[in-house]
């Protein structure tokens, strides 16, 4: 029987319809057994592909999640996509053991937060003495001082839509797909109650929807301890990339894999459709 399940719901079909294919799955809960995301059993080919289409349909104006995209979803609107990756050396973490979620966090109150205010306090750079003294210091936060430089312009040229496609198709790695009740991709971290010790799901996605909204960037992928986004606008020059590049400083314990000064995540960046962020 049909229910009319207002936004929050996670679906609790054993199998869902999922761009055109049928797939098992189950919900996953909170340590409390709250559920908050619904995600599928096995990992599947094109699962990148899947998260794209999905992704703009949950995005097209006056849709709420996939109503159209398959009949299954009609029941469940309001659903944000994303793709699960585990431990390498330990495959069965993270999603199998529930070490991904915590308490889903009340998203209405990421409104009254500011993306500037809480990668200002993530910035770690030392007092001014310190700073003038060191020459690692500088040359570590250059070209930038002891000071957060507040958030970066809005890049407003995408990519060419041609490499975005190449982009998402050669990102092509079998991989189990989740489904959050969430308006937007950014809200998913805090409705899974994912966090680290050092930042909270909230803090997380008030500087995602800021990326959002000034980058075009979408959460793609969540694991462990790290997570990877997909951006339609990125920077285009090196000049444009550095104050990007402090945002992503303050952001995550490691950047792209390793660049740990802000010149080397700049140089990163540029043209990059991937940012990847890692916390220790």
């Amino acid at each position: 029987m049909e229910r009319a399940m207002s936004l929050g719901a996670v679906p609790d079909a054993d199998e869902m319809s999922i761009g055109g294919m049928w797939m098992l799955g189950r919900q996953l809960r909170a340590w409390s057994g709250v559920p908050v995301a619904w995600v599928t059993d096995k990992a599947f080919s094109g699962a990148s592909l899947i998260w794209s289409d999905l992704g703009e349909k949950s995005a097209e104006p006056g849709l709420r999640g996939f109503r159209h995209a398959d009949e299954a979803f009609r029941k469940w609107p309001g659903l944000q996509p994303f793709l699960l990756s585990g431990m390498s050396d330990e495959p069965a973490r993270t999603w199998e053991t529930g070490e991904a979620v915590g308490e889903p966090e009340d998203t209405t109150a990421i409104d009254r937060m500011d993306a500037a205010r809480v990668l200002e306090g993530r910035w770690g750079a030392p007092g001014e003495n310190e700073f003038a003294e060191d020459e690692d210091l500088r040359a570590r936060f250059a070209p930038f001082g002891p000071r957060f430089p507040g958030l970066a312009p809005a890049v407003e040229e995408e990519l060419d839509p041609e490499l975005m496609r190449r982009a998402v198709f050669q990102y092509a790695r079998d991989a189990r797909m989740g489904l959050v009740p969430a308006s937007r991709p950014a809200d998913i971290l805090p409705r899974l109650g994912w966090c680290t010790q050092s930042i909270t799901g909230s803090e997380l996605a008030v500087v995602l929807r800021s990326w959002e909204d000034r980058f075009g960037a979408r959460l793609l992928e969540v694991g462990f301890d790290e997570i990877r986004l997909l951006v339609s606008r990125p920077p285009q020059t090196l000049e444009a990339a550095q104050g990007i590049a402090a945002e992503h400083y303050a952001f995550a314990d490691t950047v792209h894999k390793g660049p740990s000064w802000i010149g080397e995540i700049a140089r990163a960046i540029v043209n990059n459709p991937f940012w990847d962020f890692w916390w220790d």
